[in-house]
Order: C-alpha cells, then sequence, then structure tokens
C-alpha cells in the first residue's frame, strides 16, 4: 500500500484506485477496524469514482504510527493526507468510529468537503454507555475471544468466512494502547455544538439491526442535528453495514454523490 506522513512526520498508509478527474471519495473506517472494511464498497465505485481509504495513525498498516490516537489527531491526518494527494474538495465517508473522524474533519476543514456519508455513525456527543458496557469494549482489546465474540454480533446474519477473518485480523492487529486510547476518545466525544454548525450536504445510513447505535439513535444523534441531512434505514443489516450490505451502501454513495 501506498503511505504518506501525516504533520508529525509519522508514516501512514492508504488504498487509491479508480479514475482521477472526478471528486474523490475518502473511505474512513472504524474502531478496531482498517481499510480493508470499505475494500468491497470501494470495488464497486471505483468504475466510475477515486476512491481513497486510509488506514488511521494506530490501525491496519498503520499501526506502529506513534499518538495520540483520538478523533482529532485522526482529523488532521485527513487533512494531511488530502494535501499530500491534492484530493480537495472531496465526498468524506465514515464508519462507525471513522463517521464521527469525518464530521470532525468536515468543521475543520469545510473547505475540503463538499459531500458526508456517515454510515453507523458515533454521534459528536459521544456514547454514554453504562460502566458494564465500558467495560465489554475495552475487554475485546488484545483478547481475540473477547474480540470475535464482539464482532459476532457486529451483523445481522452470519457472514461469509472471508469477511469474518477480515474482522478478526483487523481487530487483531490494532495495538492495545491504540484500542483503549481511541475507544475512550470516540465514546466521550463533545462537539456536537460544531456539528450543528455543518452546511456540507450529509446522509446519514442507518443499519436497521444496529445495537445500541440504533436507526432512532442515529438520527436523534446524528441526522437531527446536522441540519438538512438526508436520512435513509439500510434494511437486513447490522452495525458493518459496508460488509454486509456492501451492494445497497455502493448505490446509495453513488445517487448521493450524483446529486451534489
Amino acid at each position: 500500500m501506498p503511505t504518506f506522513h501525516a504533520a508529525d512526520g509519522a508514516e501512514l498508509t492508504y488504498t487509491d484506485l479508480g479514475p482521477h478527474g472526478t471528486i474523490p471519495l475518502l473511505f474512513i473506517h472504524g474502531w478496531q477496524a482498517d481499510s480493508g472494511t470499505w475494500a468491497i464498497v470501494m470495488e464497486r465505485l471505483a468504475k466510475r469514482h477515486r476512491t481513497i481509504a486510509i488506514d488511521l495513525r494506530g490501525f491496519g498498516q498503520s499501526n506502529t504510527a506513534p499518538g495520540p490516537y483520538r478523533v482529532e489527531n485522526f482529523s488532521d491526518d485527513l487533512s494531511a493526507l488530502v494535501a499530500d494527494l491534492d484530493l480537495d474538495p472531496l465526498v468524506a465517508i465514515g464508519h462507525s468510529m471513522g463517521a464521527a473522524v469525518a464530521q470532525r474533519f468536515a468543521i475543520d476543514r469545510p473547505d475540503a468537503v463538499e459531500g458526508l456519508v456517515l454510515v453507523s455513525p458515533v454521534p459528536a456527543s459521544g456514547i454514554a454507555f453504562s460502566p458494564k458496557t465500558v467495560e465489554m469494549f475495552r475487554g475485546t482489546a488484545g483478547n481475540a475471544v473477547n474480540a470475535n465474540a464482539w464482532l459476532a454480533q457486529l451483523t445481522f446474519r452470519e457472514p461469509p468466512l472471508e469477511i469474518v477473518t477480515l474482522m478478526r485480523r483487523a481487530a487483531a492487529a490494532v495495538p492495545v494502547p491504540v484500542a483503549l486510547e481511541s475507544f475512550d476518545s470516540w465514546r466521550t466525544l463533545d462537539f456536537a455544538d460544531d456539528a450543528a454548525t455543518i452546511e456540507t450536504p450529509t446522509l446519514v445510513l442507518a443499519p436497521e439491526h444496529d445495537k445500541p447505535m440504533t436507526p432512532a439513535f442515529a438520527k436523534a444523534n446524528v441526522a437531527d442535528v446536522i441540519a438538512g441531512s438526508a436520512f435513509e434505514i439500510v434494511r437486513d443489516s447490522g452495525h458493518y453495514a459496508p460488509l454486509e450490505r456492501p451492494d445497497h451502501i455502493a448505490a446509495s454513495i453513488e445517487r448521493f454523490v450524483d446529486a451534489l
């Protein structure tokens, strides 16, 4: 995979597919994941669009990069990637934690973001998990048994073996300090007031069977916060909609981009 250098010199990896000359689509993965989350969706869209997916600092093939591993730092790294590849303007597309990063990036760099697509989004207000749920999430870091049990709950139906393997390998590659620091960052986010100022056209895609980020939660805490957002429920899908319903996600993104 090609690399670029963040502002602090850290070397981070990305994937770059599809024809240049159209508005770039920048894909941002979620927690304990990597750019492979978007591989199938990108394959569909790369026939017409330039598609770029980053391995965030500490994740995937960027997992040796130093911290901090916080949403704000991930947004700064996107700015470095955009400058390095001359991607301005672009459509930022984030999944889960990556959707929080996309919102932060749209606030930090409104000049660079022409559209936002937020899939299974972590809201800018974070998520007030119970102490028991926090313990469960933290217990997945560096623990394959716990992580695999948690990942099995993130799809509506049991996925093919290659998808299970992709999810498990991505989670296993995340160093424990990265997983814990980034988790504490996204669950305690507090920039909803800033998110309410986003004027970028936005599409929120909420999987029907996502828990605890249900469609009602996504609408109230993300779509209703960003004025004028389009909201769509992805039927027959759990949290990992980009892997479980890639054709649906790709088609929704394509319609959104074509309408910009």
